[in-house]
């Protein structure tokens, strides 16, 4: 009987070790410690620096640190900012990853970022700026940027 429980044991035990490898490979793939590079069309705000249209890479500001923080950064090095970010979840993942900008006639602000296949994506908080916008124009419109 002991030996029936202890065979037991050790198979509950190897399937929870199992699950949380399965669990932390997904983790990874959702989140942003792979830098993600993306080709955005149009000059746009991130907090309250204007960045032109161009090619970016976007990740952790600190590798160690998690999502927290994000670093969006040209790819010539000339522009750079980083943003604190809030988790937001979604049921259904996308196959691509995709920007989510808030559009205020010809002014395009950051507000959400989606890892391809993830879940969990991050969103900026609204600066200054963007609050003043939208509280003169009161027509907020979405445009989004889909990358590999």
């Amino acid at each position: 009987m002991k030996n029936v429980v202890t065979k037991g044991l050790v198979k509950f035990g190897l399937l929870a070790v199992m699950l949380m490898i399965a669990a932390g490979a997904t983790a990874n793939a959702q989140s942003l410690q792979y830098r993600l590079t993306v080709n955005i069309p149009f000059d746009f705000t991130v907090t309250d620096k204007k960045l032109p249209a161009g090619k970016y890479s976007i990740g952790r500001a600190q590798q160690g640190n998690g999502d927290l923080v994000i670093q969006i950064s040209s790819e010539d090095g000339n522009e750079s900012v980083s943003r604190l970010t809030i988790p937001v979840v979604t049921r259904d993942p996308a196959d691509q990853g995709m920007l989510v900008f808030h559009q205020y006639r010809d002014e395009y602000f950051l507000f959400e970022i989606w890892p391809a296949g993830g879940h969990t994506g991050r969103a900026l908080p609204k600066s200054r700026a963007e609050r003043e916008l939208e509280q003169k124009s009161g027509d907020v419109k979405v445009a989004k940027v889909v990358f590999r």
